[in-house]
């Protein structure tokens, strides 16, 4: 049996679940991995040709792990992260290749840390540079955010003074990391707030568009109001 802890590089949760959750970021942290199917095929080195070893895989996220789980007929591979404080990685293998895996066991580790690290620092840059209020105006973004997302509140409101009921509903569920607020009636509006911190907006009211905080001052009237959570990872938009 082989095993191997790996402290990873950041401590950002969501995003490892995220991140673990596209087996594609995993195979390429294993030399010579592909995906095959439902299965990952591994080209491991021996003394005179490689022997190439057919696994079937499976993923499981939890609320604090995730875990891959490599298995064929001789043999049996794991990579599994815990979400702690301080997240860890531990590689696991058992079988009838152990010292043909044991060759590439401290690359797979090498590459889990420098690969989720390199993927992170471009998530946050790619989430720094992206306008999330001109992408609230698009149909299929805001199709897909809701898609992402679990409905935590509805209802109905008639207000001359929209600001603070919106203020009161954010800081009733601000535990979340992604609040994404949507409203319809006399006038429409769409919010997302990331960790409490307002990062997009798009109105539209009475014909006009809007994708300026102040303009919800010039809204009244009866307002039809959804509140969804989403994960950090689910907010950036993808190409079409």
């Amino acid at each position: 049996m082989l095993s191997k802890i790996v402290k990873l590089p950041i401590t950002d949760r969501e995003f490892i679940k995220s991140w673990f959750s596209d087996l594609n970021n995993i195979i390429n942290c294993i030399p010579s991995a592909l995906k095959d199917g439902n299965s990952v095929l591994i080209e491991i080195p021996s003394v005179i040709i490689n022997k190439k070893i057919k696994m079937k895989y499976y993923i499981r996220i939890d609320k604090n792990f995730c875990q891959l789980t490599l298995e064929g007929k001789e043999d049996k591979m794991k990579i599994t992260v815990i979400l702690d404080d301080e997240p860890f990685a531990q590689i696991y293998y058992e079988g009838n290749n152990e010292a043909n895996f044991y060759k590439i066991f401290d690359e797979i580790g090498r590459k889990l840390k420098e690969k989720i690290y390199f993927d992170y620092v471009n998530y946050k840059e790619n989430f720094r540079n992206a306008n999330l209020s001109e992408h609230l105006k698009s149909i299929s973004f805001v199709t897909k955010l809701v898609a992402k997302s679990k409905l935590i509140l509805e209802k109905e409101i008639n207000t001359n003074d929209l600001i603070s009921s919106l203020e009161e509903l954010i800081a009733s569920y601000n535990n979340y990391p992604v609040l994404y607020i949507s409203a319809y009636g006399d006038g429409i509006f769409r919010l997302i707030f990331v960790n409490g911190e307002f990062r997009g907006i798009y109105i539209n009211y009475g014909g006009k568009e809007s994708y300026v905080e102040e303009d919800l001052k010039n809204l009244k009237g009866k307002f039809k109001i959804s509140v969804y959570a989403t994960k950090l990872g689910d907010i950036l938009p993808t190409e079409e």
